[in-house]
């Protein structure tokens, strides 16, 4: 199965593409018009020492490559050329649209050298996220600081280091930026219709529109400068509906803040593009084109904070099979014996797992399929993986009653196209904020090695 029909909402996956998106498509599998990725690129790929990637070999032909000469358990294959297409996709589909990568989504250093190069923008949720990109030479006029709920200590190094626009979207929080960074450029974050997501942020960030009104008041009572709107339709979004009800909400609040002589200049339309689904993509794009024309002047500026469009294809994790266990199918008991018995089952204990790169099971509805390097010919059975950790079975597992064909102990191929729109908890430094942990648990995925390669 492709990586695209993988990550597929259900919902969607009859769709046809209209004849725009068909245009945009072949432009983008035709090298993209005229766009090319700039001089910068060539640089960042020889500071990244990336390989090129042989025309002749396969992700899992690199990954069998590897195998006699590595010494990790687990380890991943990056294609920076993967995120140049996506890239490229974007200036084609919106071009008038500045794409500020979500840093959470994977703040890998191949990542941000990558797009930074190709000229995206980054969206920052933490002093730490921010750093990592000012540590790149970025200016800060191209960071948002898209957190509604910003620690102190956060907001006095943004302004520190000059990074002014940011979101808000509560009283609170603007008498914080009152306190602490009065010249700062706001965007105010509303609750738009995120039932069309497979995540749903409404319940955490964004004020009802209904409330708007009152907090760009309060903003001129507080001579705060609100320069923008922004929102988020949730991540793995399956309609484009989302974003049509969105920005006709946008266009009312640009209204009551023209009616309180605030001028609004900004829009930012968030992130959950899909990073594998091509159709569902140009639907998006167009859609946002059409409502941008209809309701917006072309002075307006539009921004997104597309995570798992540029990361979601380009990373495969290669694993090992650290151990198994044969058990009996009708009563879960282990053989310990060698047996004949054909209902059999089997459980896999993996060199990684929800505590690392599989975290998103738990978080992000995410479905990760696995394959063997070297596949075999053995008729698929039944079997449950597991991570390495010595904890309780839930909070280890990565797939229950998954089919597969029969695996030996020694390393496999889990092809997971989610593998790095992460969401990390359980004693890890999500959104690079830094909580009180024990080196032994810590579990990170970002301790695995990365190897760069570019088709």
């Amino acid at each position: 199965m492709s990586a695209e029909k993988r990550e597929r909402d259900p919902s969607s996956s009859d769709s046809s593409v209209e004849p725009d998106s068909k245009k945009q498509k072949t432009e983008a599998n035709n090298g993209g018009g005229h766009w090319k990725p700039p001089a910068k690129f060539e640089q960042v790929k020889k500071e990244l020492q990336a390989k090129q990637w042989p025309e002749d070999k396969t992700v899992s032909d690199l990954i069998s490559d590897m195998i006699p000469t590595s010494e990790e358990d687990a380890f991943f294959i990056a294609d920076l050329g993967e995120i140049v297409a996506q890239y490229r996709k974007w200036v084609i589909a919106l071009p008038d649209v500045t794409p500020y990568y979500a840093v959470k989504c994977n703040p890998t250093e191949g990542m941000l050298k990558t797009l930074e190069a190709l000229g995206a923008n980054f969206d920052c949720a933490s002093k730490g996220e921010i750093e990592s990109v000012l540590n790149l030479g970025v200016d800060p006029s191209r960071i948002i600081y898209a957190n509604p709920c910003k620690q102190i200590s956060a907001l006095k190094y943004a302004r520190e280091k000059k990074v002014t626009m940011m979101t808000f979207d509560n009283l609170n929080e603007m008498e914080k930026i009152e306190k602490y960074f009065p010249e700062a450029q706001l965007v105010l974050r509303i609750a738009p219709d995120d039932s069309h997501s497979l995540m749903r942020f409404g319940s955490k960030f964004g004020v009802h529109p209904d409330d708007c009104h009152d907090l760009l008041e309060m903003a001129l009572e507080m001579k705060l400068s609100v320069v923008g709107v922004s929102f988020h339709v949730g991540s793995g979004c399956f309609s484009e509906v989302a974003y049509d009800s969105a920005l006709t909400l946008v266009k009312r609040i640009f209204d009551e803040a023209k009616s309180l002589n605030i001028n609004l200049k900004l829009v930012d339309i968030g992130g959950g593009f899909s990073g594998s689904d091509t159709e569902l993509f140009y639907k998006f794009t167009n859609t946002i084109k059409q409502k941008k024309a209809e309701l917006f002047d072309p002075s307006v500026k539009f921004i997104a904070e597309p995570g798992r469009y540029f990361a979601a294809a380009s990373h495969t994790l290669a694993v090992t099979v650290i151990s198994k266990r044969t058990m009996k199918q009708e009563d879960n008991r282990q053989h310990v014996r060698r047996t004949s018995n054909n209902r059999r089952q089997y459980n896999y204990y993996l060199a990684d797992g929800v505590y690392g790169s599989f975290n998103n099971i738990q978080n992000d509805h995410a479905h990760p399929n696995a394959h063997l390097v070297k596949p075999n010919t053995r008729p698929p059975t039944s079997c449950t993986l597991f991570g390495p950790t010595c904890d309780s079975l839930m909070s280890s597992l990565v797939i229950y009653n998954y089919q597969s064909l029969k695996w030996e102990i020694g390393y496999t191929s889990l092809r997971w196209v989610l593998i790095l729109w992460l969401h990390r908890v359980h004693l890890t430094d999500f959104n690079h904020h830094q909580y009180i942990t024990t080196p032994l648990f810590n579990l990170s995925f970002l301790l695995l090695p990365s190897f760069l390669f570019l088709k």
